[in-house]
């Protein structure tokens, strides 16, 4: 059985706010060096809460760039799978250069969580 954490994080907002305070204390090894690089709200400031991305960082200087994208486990169940792809990111000077991002998408559980955070502490960490 698993034991899926905030599990209905996308019918209440408050919740959905709880999942993202949580992947932010989580993932705070990489604060200072890490900023977000995609859009997570609408024009008018309303957030998309759709999980995708519930977590996204760049670091710019390295050109890498990692997202989590977090599902419903009443519709997907327990899963877990992430992959790399080429992107661009827009650098300090405004200039599109190329990265690599690393996208990781599950149904969040304690173990889960503890996979994705050793996998983009690893992504981060290597040369």
């Amino acid at each position: 059985m698993n034991d899926f954490l905030f599990a209905d994080f996308l019918e209440d907002h408050a919740v959905y706010a709880a999942v993202e305070a949580y992947w932010q204390a989580r993932l705070a090894f990489l604060d200072g060096r890490c900023a977000p690089y995609l859009r997570t709200a609408f024009a008018n400031g309303q957030p998309f809460y759709d999980g995708n991305p519930i977590v996204n960082l760049a670091d710019r200087d390295a050109g890498k760039a990692a997202r989590i994208v977090q599902q419903c486990p009443q519709e997907f169940g327990a899963c877990y799978t992430s992959f790399g792809q080429a992107i661009e990111l827009a650098g300090s000077d405004g200039h599109l250069r190329p990265a690599r991002e690393k996208v990781i998408v599950l149904t969040l559980t304690q173990a889960t969580a503890q996979r994705a955070e050793d996998e983009l502490r690893a992504w981060f960490d290597a040369a």
